[in-house]
């Protein structure tokens, strides 16, 4: 029996608690399966078990994928943090190492303000390398993110397969109840008779059927009436 898409749309309760982590939105998935309901129309209750089963698979398709990018950006925010905790240290040694200068500058004599300048000048070429490999790494953040979470990528890559199989089995059953196996056969019996069938056209003529007793010749047939008259006489 046919019934109304409200009523239809009642009965997923049944179906149980959907696959929605406390992270995620349970509304986004309530109007992700009502996008497919009205895209794909279900006519009953076992169409709308199909429907479920693609949805709840698409569902973990998306958050596989999202959490694989997710590991990328939480390697890259490690890395990133990493090389803030670094270059606070060098700026710490820095304000110790300019709070030592300025005691041999207040208590040395010209010659060794000298030999600090030249000092200064040796450790900003050195903060420039620094920041010319900082700028290199950056770039390289999700890059070495990606090699350091590849084992991660590869388990969310396997799940992502195997729902698939799951979401493309669920809505081909779909299609196939819908279809029924009786319309399903004769759609195949009458593709089969198609392509074996011939034209006419191509058929050889057909002509009157030849007679099945022999021809009799009628002059053999007056002269065996003849005889007959002769033998009465």
């Amino acid at each position: 029996m046919k019934k109304t898409k409200a009523e239809l749309l009642s009965s997923i309760e049944l179906f149980g608690t959907p696959p929605v982590l406390s992270s995620e939105d349970k509304a986004k998935f309530t109007e992700l399966f009502h996008h497919v309901v009205d895209c794909v129309k279900p006519l009953n209750i076992v169409e709308m078990i199909y429907l479920w089963h693609f949805v709840c698979a698409t569902w973990l398709i998306n958050r596989y994928s999202r959490h694989m990018t997710v590991a990328i950006e939480r390697f890259a925010e490690q890395n990133r943090e990493f090389r803030a905790q670094r270059a606070k240290l060098r700026a710490e040694r820095q304000r110790i190492k300019e709070s030592r200068e300025v005691d041999k500058l207040t208590q040395s004599p010209a010659d060794m303000a000298q030999l600090v300048q030249l000092e200064d000048k040796v450790e900003d070429n050195v903060r420039d390398v620094d920041a010319i490999f900082e700028a290199a790494e950056l770039e390289r953040d999700h890059n070495k993110a990606l090699q350091q979470s590849i084992v991660l990528q590869e388990q969310p890559s396997a799940l992502i397969v195997a729902q698939t199989k799951i979401r493309d089995e669920a809505l081909r059953q779909l299609e196939l109840f819908r279809n029924g196996l009786g319309a399903l056969a004769k759609e195949v019996t009458e593709a089969a008779i198609a392509e074996s069938a011939v034209d006419d056209a191509d058929l050889p003529a057909m002509g009157d059927a030849p007679p099945v007793a022999p021809a009799v010749d009628e002059e053999a047939a007056a002269v065996t009436d003849q005889a007959s008259d002769n033998g009465g006489a």
